[in-house]
């Protein structure tokens, strides 16, 4: 996982937030195609450690459409590494940061809580690893636990959590396609609607994929607008990620309506 891009009104405003509150590096600044400011933002010194990639839209950006409905498909949250979340969401609240879920102890042995950007997007603190009650690969729960320990506690890129219509298409998409390795899954049999989060991960970054035994429904014309290059939806917009060697750059739409950027 090379970055996520959140799309931004002000870019000031937001590398304040992500950078001054956040704590999150500060590096280039350069426009896209279309003549849109982007700020690149580091996230901890991790070997192939993920980035933020912050786009300013302007005034006239279309909100994000992501309702906290947990079987809207399409990306769900952006979630980053902290080492003491109750600290750090009091530093949030100090900031006067809007909380919407505040520190509480997760199934699976994290300690989470919830909170919005400046625009909207949906973020994650997440302190701890993933305790799987399902595991696929103890040697890709070793090699995440292996990139924290010399870690300075600096809030730091740790997953991007999607919505699909079903386990197997992301399997073939983000396993097969991208090369993604399973971790694990923690399986919930007392949920009623088949509820159910399955762990990827590739370089430094988690992708958490939701499934349900129920059906999900996608965002109403957002997967068009993302396939023309010209989206300009405030929050979560894109997932990149490194192509595996022979595999051509560009960009394709995956489970859920996700946006990936395959990046040389």
């Amino acid at each position: 996982m090379s970055y996520v891009e959140i799309g931004v009104t002000e870019l000031g405003r937001s590398e304040e937030f992500y950078a001054g509150l956040l704590g999150l590096a500060t590096g280039t600044l350069s426009e896209d195609d279309h003549g849109r400011r982007v700020r690149w933002l580091g996230s901890g010194d991790a070997p192939h450690a993920g980035r933020v990639k912050l786009v300013e839209l302007g005034a006239d950006a279309r909100p994000t459409s992501w309702e906290r409905d947990d079987l809207q498909r399409g990306i769900r949250h952006f979630g980053l590494k902290v080492r003491d979340i109750d600290a750090a969401v009091a530093t949030l609240a100090a900031a006067g940061v809007e909380l919407a879920v505040k520190p509480f102890d997760a199934f699976g042995g994290v300690r989470i809580a919830f909170f919005f950007d400046p625009d909207g997007a949906y973020l994650e603190f997440v302190q701890g690893h993933v305790q799987h009650n399902n595991v696929w690969s103890e040697g890709l729960v070793a090699e995440e636990a292996a990139a924290y320990q010399d870690w300075d506690g600096t809030p730091r890129f740790d997953h991007v959590a999607v919505t699909v219509p079903d386990l197997d298409g992301a399997l073939d998409v983000y396993r097969d396609q991208l090369g993604f390795g399973v971790v694990g899954q923690l399986v919930r049999p007392e949920d009623e609607r088949g509820f159910l989060i399955t762990n990827l991960r590739a370089g430094a970054g988690t992708l958490e994929v939701f499934t349900y035994g129920v059906a999900t429904h996608r965002r109403e014309g957002d997967a068009l607008v993302e396939r023309t290059g010209a989206d300009n939806r405030l929050g979560i917009r894109r997932v990149g990620v490194a192509a595996a060697a022979g595999v051509e750059a560009g960009s394709l739409v995956g489970p859920g309506d996700v946006l990936i950027e395959r990046v040389a």
